[in-house]
């Protein structure tokens, strides 16, 4: 069988393993309910021949002979002697078949599903927890409505795979095996015949099976783009009606819905292809049957129970043989859609540790970075480059520079996003490479511009990624960050859930969350990305007041275009084309007259011209005149 699978379907199948006992036994339980369907047949010969004709004159019934000893069961021989009656026996029988197929349908069938959920289940955990640690540079590729498609839409067709489709077809592979022994047990002569019509009906499922596949594909990348625009629109909502571009955006997802359709539409016209065929074949091959039966019957050598047990087994072998045509089809199209999560599977995750990484002792001394220089992967030029400075405890180190200098990049490296192309960054004289990123980043905490609140309450953002904290040291932190005020005044305090992103906040409010989290962190490194760039005087003046407290005692690399909040910084250096063209305290770098002072020129030259008109005095007005 595996060699009819694809390598995609056999890893799907994969996840099955850790279930195997249940799904075995799920197994075995169709495999029952199959040879109940089989009996059924049998029973219907049984009616016909001796419950129903009144000519019948035996009260035993045959059910079978066994084939090499010529020995004849009755099912009479499986009840107590005081139940001789035929229409007694059968009645029983009847209702012990289907009581016992009933409940070996329902016991086997949600087993199977459950082994295929809980693999599918497996399946995702493990597509999220592989995204989830790759590096920085992997999300800035990907497309999140991309990611979130891969994860949660592609998978949910695997889980139809895993679970109904494989359930399905167990059991209707097994039922088409018992009813195909029951059409040759009755007469292999007419069962030959009918298999002749097989070859015309698989040749297109095959045939098709291998363009569904591609479709399906196809579909699922469509399905990503609806996903990317849709993600981007319900995020970036105030941009789309602040430029009035409803209307573009509704006609680009339209766009993109009608590919999608095309897409959908190719594959499933190549699967709804087998019903009809199949169905054109069962008109031939009826009537040829009806006509070689009549014959036998008139020969005596057929009776009418068994050409009727024939039908309905042939009826009953035809059906799973139209759905096991689907169901393979369907998993053509689950091979196609699941080539884009195993490939996320097969991505190498961040390297979070290296053979022989030991802890990071607690930060005590200096950080220096030594002739650092970084390019991004198939980037020509470098973005960083001969970069040297150090950092002691307890100092505050502002860097500067216009918008793509490398600012960012640089405070990047400190926490390992990237790792450095060039030099050594040390930590109290420890290259970071050799020491484990989890002890590294625990001594580092980050505001930046714009910092990621969850949908989840107040508490349990300024907890992010600690446990067991007292109710005590969130709310001096809390406090120290002056975010307790405002939260007390929400409804449920503390337990407020701020919204997705924290759009339930000020741009102000969110900011001091951030800082909150950061001070409850208690790491002595910090990195305060563009901490207060996008707020107003009053927000600005509350989180420059949050983040002194936060600075307190911490070495903190500050990156700000605001160059007055940087004033006080122990030493400021000055980015340019990725690389540090000055250094040196405020007072010194303006006194040096370089790029620092024409920058801090510029800014307060604008803001001398943005800055509103002062009236003049009344009284002084009339004492000039």
């Amino acid at each position: 069988m595996a060699s009819y699978l694809s390598p995609q379907l056999r890893r799907l199948l994969g996840y099955l393993r850790p279930y195997a006992l249940r799904f075995g036994l799920g197994i075995i339980l169709v495999a029952f309910v199959a040879l109940a369907e089989g009996a059924v047949a049998l029973m219907i010969k049984l009616a016909v021949d001796f419950v129903l004709n009144p000519a019948a004159t035996s009260s035993r019934l045959p059910i079978g002979t066994i084939p090499w000893n010529g020995r004849v069961l009755y099912l009479n021989d499986y009840f107590p002697a005081r139940i001789h009656n035929v229409w007694t026996v059968f009645t029983f029988t009847l209702i012990i078949l289907f009581l016992a197929k009933a409940l070996a349908e329902y016991i086997g069938t949600t087993s199977i599903q459950y082994s295929g959920l809980a693999a599918v289940t497996d399946l995702r955990n493990q597509v999220y927890a592989r995204i989830i640690r790759q590096p920085i540079g992997f999300f800035q590729h990907n497309p999140t409505g991309r990611l979130i498609s891969t994860a949660i839409n592609d998978v949910e067709r695997a889980r139809f795979a895993l679970s109904e489709w494989l359930a399905d077809l167990f059991q209707k592979s097994f039922t088409l095996v018992v009813f195909l022994a029951v059409l040759v047990g009755i007469n292999w002569k007419m069962a030959l015949g009918c298999a002749l019509l097989l070859p015309p009906v698989a040749w297109p499922i095959n045939k098709y099976g291998r363009k569904i596949r591609r479709s399906a594909e196809n579909s699922q990348t469509r399905l990503g783009d609806l996903s990317q625009i849709l993600q981007e629109t319900v995020s970036g909502n105030r941009v789309v009606k602040a430029f009035g571009m409803e209307q573009f955006e509704i006609r680009k997802f339209r766009e993109a819905g009608k590919k999608l359709l095309h897409e959908n539409m190719r594959w499933v016209r190549a699967a709804v292809i087998t019903g009809p065929l199949m169905d054109l074949l069962g008109a031939i091959a009826i009537p040829l049957l009806l006509l070689y039966a009549r014959q036998q019957i008139h020969l005596r050598v057929m009776t009418e129970g068994q050409f009727f047990a024939f039908l309905y087994a042939m009826f009953n072998a035809y059906m799973p043989l139209k759905r096991i045509g689907y169901i393979y089809q369907q998993l053509q199209a689950v091979t196609g859609i699941s080539g884009q999560v195993f490939s996320y599977l097969d991505l190498p995750e961040e390297k979070i540790e290296q053979p022989g990484g030991t802890p990071l002792a607690p930060f005590s001394e200096e950080i220096v970075f030594e002739k650092v220089g970084f390019c991004y992967d198939g980037d020509s030029g470098n973005v960083l480059e001969d970069i040297h400075f150090r950092a002691r405890r307890g100092e505050v180190i502002a860097l500067v520079g216009s918008s793509g200098a490398g600012k960012t990049t640089l405070v990047n490296l400190l926490p390992r996003f990237h790792e450095p192309t060039f030099g050594v960054i040390r930590i109290d004289g420890v290259d970071i490479r050799g020491v484990s990123i989890k002890s590294l980043r625990e001594q580092i905490a980050m505001v930046a511009q714009e910092n990621i609140l969850f949908h989840d309450t107040v508490w349990n953002n300024i907890c992010y990624g600690l446990t067991n904290v007292s109710k005590n040291k969130v709310i001096a932190a809390a406090k120290a960050a002056l975010a307790d005020e405002f939260i007390e005044e929400m409804a449920a305090g503390y337990n407020t859930v701020i919204g997705e992103r924290g759009t339930r906040l000020s741009g102000g409010q969110r900011q001091r969350i951030a800082i909150a989290r950061a001070i409850l962190k208690d790491s002595p490194i910090l990195i305060l990305d563009e901490a207060t760039s996008e707020l107003d005087a009053e927000s600005e003046m509350f989180v420059q007041k949050a983040l002194a407290n936060l600075m307190v005692g911490r070495t903190t690399f500050v990156i700000a275009h605001r160059l007055g909040t940087i004033r006080r910084a122990d030493k400021i250096l000055v980015l340019e084309g990725g690389q540090i063209r000055e250094s040196g305290t405020h007072t010194e770098l303006i006194a040096r007259g370089g790029t620092y002072a024409r920058l801090h020129d510029l800014q307060f030259a604008d803001d001398d011209m943005l800055a509103p008109a002062v009236p003049a005095d009344s009284n002084a007005a009339s004492d000039s005149l």
